[in-house]
């Protein structure tokens, strides 16, 4: 299946953004300005020698690492708790990226739990698991396996999304270490990961390469089958991956219908 679209008649925005950094060079933008003004013609002076200053004068300064804050464990015990701890707690990764989190939803025992890396904003601005149109698409795919979205759950890695949408390296572990724990709470009968960011953080692989297989997270003394697939806002954007993501649905034991 060919999955690569035709270009779009507008420019993107990497190629707008280089538009603007060759006329800044251009325009001499990123030039700094001299202290004095002078006259554009007139002759270029002879810049005068740099000399090493002394080795007294010369200081180093050590590099000061941003604060990161730690989780203390153990984590909370109970689902309540849990869910308290995350909504308040000042001790989570992400309590510096933003003030608004966005807590899981669902029932516990589900059919199906969902996983993202990050809560998204809707039209509004305001931050959600998935916006309204999402929504819509991820309770068809639900629907699609014999799920009802009444009986499932949702969640995010980080319960705040980061303003570039990323999460550093560093912080996959300790937020790996927590979903794990939020799962054996939750205690789905399935779980389905959306995205290529989450896939990394969860199973060490890129989304292309999680979704080849079923997968098995193990959480406590258990282990729940899994796949990888698109998240809906991919499947919205790009339909032709609809039908992958199909393919990535039909590797999850089929719900029996109650």
């Amino acid at each position: 299946m060919n999955l690569i679209t035709p270009p779009t008649a507008n420019p993107s925005a990497e190629s707008m953004i280089q538009s603007l950094q060759n006329w800044w060079s251009l325009a001499g933008v990123e030039l700094d300005y001299a202290d004095q003004p002078s006259p554009l013609l007139a002759p270029v002076a002879k810049a005068p020698e740099i000399t090493n200053p002394p080795a007294a004068s010369v200081t180093t300064r050590e590099r000061e690492e941003p604060k990161i804050p730690v989780q203390h464990m153990p984590l909370p015990e109970t689902h309540g708790d849990f869910l308290e701890w995350l909504s308040d707690s000042s001790d989570l990764i992400e309590a510096t990226w933003s003030k608004h989190r966005v807590l899981p939803e669902g029932v516990l025992e589900p059919e199906v739990m969902t996983i993202s890396a990050l809560p998204e904003k809707n039209r509004n601005g305001d931050f959600q698991l998935f916006n309204s149109h999402n929504q819509k698409l991820l309770d068809r795919m639900l629907a699609a396996i014999g799920c009802d979205s009444q009986k499932s759950y949702s969640a995010t890695l980080s319960v705040s999304a980061s303003i570039d949408g990323r999460i550093e390296e560093q912080h996959w572990m300790p937020l790996k270490t927590r979903v794990l724990h939020h799962i054996e709470l939750v205690r789905p009968k399935r779980v389905i990961c959306f995205g290529d960011l989450a896939a990394k953080m969860i199973f060490g692989e890129d989304l292309l390469s999680a979704r080849k297989n079923k997968q098995f997270i193990n959480h406590g003394s258990s282990k729940t089958e899994t796949i990888v697939t698109f998240h809906p806002r991919i499947l919205i954007e790009r339909p032709l991956f609809k039908a992958e993501a199909w393919k990535d649905l039909q590797m999850l034991t089929r719900i029996s219908a109650p």
